[in-house]
């Protein structure tokens, strides 16, 4: 009897010591794209709730959703408008507000932190951002591969690598207005077509999208430097 009662209360401790969080995550920001398009975006939305990484669509018009996650590290939130572009990223660890805000400045990391999550979540579970961002106010600076590296190695503690920004120019650019997807990130007027335009940019992935074309410029640089562009028609709205 007494082994029965004490397999009980053991069972009853665990329940209670693994719980689960509501958290509201919302974009409080009308996107670029939106303002240059003039129209609604929808979401493809993922997040690691601290066992797995899952997924939901987010329709037209709608800015936040609740989701669960289990308590006791840190959780990651990700918007991709249209399914494809840029992520919108948001953070939750413990002693957070419930109610947590995307960013487009958080999203490259935010979507690196998912992909890493699907590989071993307990690492990154156990970090913690707001170390992270006190270390680097700008996370588009992050050394991806090395801060991975550090994260499974459990090494971070001895600094978090940053990469520099790369000038350069790009080429055969139609004519427009390109509005940038993030606005910590300057869009710009191409004035006659081919005209070099210049850039300063962090490694990473940038887009902006010509509103009277419907287009979409991929601009891709790598930890080296290296450079390369791609333009397409922009994906369904």
């Amino acid at each position: 009897m007494r082994i029965i009662l004490l397999i009980i209360i053991l069972f009853f401790s665990s329940c209670s010591y693994e719980h689960w969080i509501d958290v509201v995550v919302s974009v409080p920001d009308t996107h670029p794209f939106e303002e240059a398009c003039s129209e609604s975006l929808w979401f493809s939305f993922s997040w690691f709730d601290g066992e797995r990484v899952r997924y939901r669509h987010i329709a037209k018009g709608e800015r936040s959703t609740a989701v669960s996650v289990r308590a006791g590290g840190l959780r990651v939130f990700v918007f991709e408008p249209l399914g494809e572009l840029g992520g919108i990223g948001a953070f939750f660890e413990p002693g957070d507000n419930a109610h947590v805000q995307a960013l487009p400045e958080y999203g490259a990391f935010a979507s690196m932190l998912l992909r890493a999550a699907e590989y071993r979540a307990e690492p990154v579970s156990r970090l913690s951002m707001k170390d992270v961002m006190d270390s680097v106010p700008d996370l588009q600076a992050v050394d991806e591969t090395a801060f991975l590296e550090d994260v499974f190695n459990g090494t971070l503690s001895y600094g978090i690598k940053e990469n520099e920004k790369h000038s350069f120019r790009l080429s055969s650019i139609p004519e427009g207005f390109w509005v940038s997807e993030r606005f910590d990130v300057p869009s710009f007027v191409q004035v006659s077509s081919g005209d070099p335009v210049a850039f300063y940019l962090y490694p990473g992935v940038y887009r902006y999208a010509e509103a009277e074309r419907k287009l979409l410029l991929t601009v891709i640089i790598d930890e080296e430097g290296e450079v390369s562009q791609m333009i397409t028609a922009m994906p369904v709205w």
